[in-house]
């Protein structure tokens, strides 16, 4: 396609195309029924010759939108690079892309006779977020034209993103495993039971003067000072209105399983003649206000998550094939979904199930993590050292150049005033 062509051509006409080809019900899909059913009534051999249109449906279908993308790059879109990798529109709805790193991955596709854009294609099985964090690594690369920097800008923004998700895990299967404990102990004491919390509410705990006791009694003591110095309007609309919990049986917000509330506080409205539409909102209303923002929040952001999640976990194709691709990877990306999933579902309602759900995925996701990535611990201090030597180079050749380039000035001044 020469440059002229690109320029009279229609981005979406080229990915219509290339829809007709391997979208869903067209081309492909067609071709794959007909040979399925050759081969059960054993006429396949007659088909033979058809054979080739399937690899050629589908390399035919990825150059047009390759050629699509750069068209769009050189339009400015966004989006060009990761469409020039392979990723499909739908795929890339509401994805968070880096400026910074699509501005040089836009320019290499907008670009594609002057720079290399190999290093752009999305590898098998690769995931949009493992895309995004591969060219992390691999724009410094091209930027700096070292390798090994690449590696440890990549290395370091998976390891201190693991770093701060991976204690998060084992802290609740850890506090959850002894919250279970104590619990099941406390129910030969029908009159002591000690309820389950729902995780991410220990700040509302330490305010209202109930923190535990792992928590060093100077900390708990200045919380509660803190709570007791709040107006309870601001406090209850933070960590939970406590008079509301009695809904699902509970004393304290904390303890109260939202669903509960919800359904009961609705069930009392109806009873008092509301309609359907207004029971719901006072049942939805006085879930929201026994979670408080904290607790709220904290689900809002576990769930949002988990969709994230799920769908990297939908992007890596058979689960089987992903599985023999990458054991740990697989495993990890799994179990994050799933952790993140019970987490939820044990903010919004703490029951010996859900709680028990999370210990369990967070204990595993925890561990599949760990796994995925030794050799990157391993490797990682090298790296490091060798960018240092790299940086401590430049450095040292642009301290020559700018001595080189005094001296150049000097001798000019000096010509002009000697």
């Amino acid at each position: 396609m020469g440059d002229s062509s690109k320029r009279m051509a229609n981005p979406e006409d080229l990915e219509h195309l290339a829809k007709l080809l391997d979208g869903k019900g067209n081309l492909r899909d067609r071709l794959d029924e007909a040979f399925t059913r050759a081969t059960r009534l054993g006429v396949q051999d007659r088909l033979s010759p058809l054979k080739p249109m399937t690899a050629w449906t589908s390399e035919t279908a990825t150059d047009l939108r390759r050629r699509s993308a750069i068209l769009r790059a050189e339009k400015g879109d966004p989006l060009a690079a990761a469409l020039f990798a392979g990723f499909k529109p739908e795929e890339l709805k509401g994805a968070n892309l880096p400026p910074d790193v699509m501005l040089i991955a836009n320019a290499s596709v907008a670009n594609p006779e002057a720079f290399d854009t190999k290093w752009l294609e999305r590898q098998k099985g690769e995931t949009l977020q493992d895309w995004i964090q591969r060219i992390k690594g691999d724009a410094v690369t091209k930027v700096t034209g070292d390798e090994n920097l690449g590696e440890v800008v990549g290395d370091y923004i998976e390891l201190t993103a693991m770093v701060s998700t991976i204690p998060g895990a084992f802290e609740m299967a850890a506090i959850g495993t002894t919250h279970l404990i104590s619990y099941f102990k406390s129910l030969k004491n029908p009159g002591q039971v000690k309820f389950l919390k729902a995780p991410g509410t220990t700040l509302a705990q330490l305010l209202r003067g109930q923190g535990s006791s792992m928590i060093p009694a100077r900390v708990r003591a200045l919380a509660a000072s803190i709570g007791a110095r709040t107006p309870a309007p601001i406090l209850d609309a933070l960590a939970g209105k406590d008079s509301l919990a009695a809904y699902s049986g509970r004393r304290w917000a904390w303890q109260a399983n939202l669903l509960k509330v919800g359904r009961n506080a609705s069930n009392m409205s109806r009873a008092a003649g509301a309609s359907r539409l207004s029971a719901f909102a006072s049942g939805a209303g006085s879930a929201f206000r026994t979670a408080g923002w904290w607790r709220a929040a904290g689900i809002g952001g576990s769930a949002v998550s988990t969709v994230i999640g799920a769908v990297d976990v939908v992007q890596e194709g058979n689960p089987v094939e992903a599985f023999k691709r990458d054991k740990a990877g697989y495993v990890s990306k799994v179990s994050g979904t799933a952790f993140n999933a019970s987490l939820t579902v044990a903010m919004v309602a703490p029951t010996p199930v859900t709680i028990g759900a999370a210990v369990v995925t967070g204990a595993v996701y925890g561990v599949a993590t760990i796994i995925d990535n030794k050799e990157k611990f391993k490797e990682f201090p090298g790296k490091v050292a060798d960018a240092g030597r790299w940086a401590g180079k430049k450095i040292g050749e642009g301290a020559g150049k700018l001595a080189d380039g005094a001296k150049s000035v000097g001798k000019v001044i000096g010509g002009l005033f000697g």
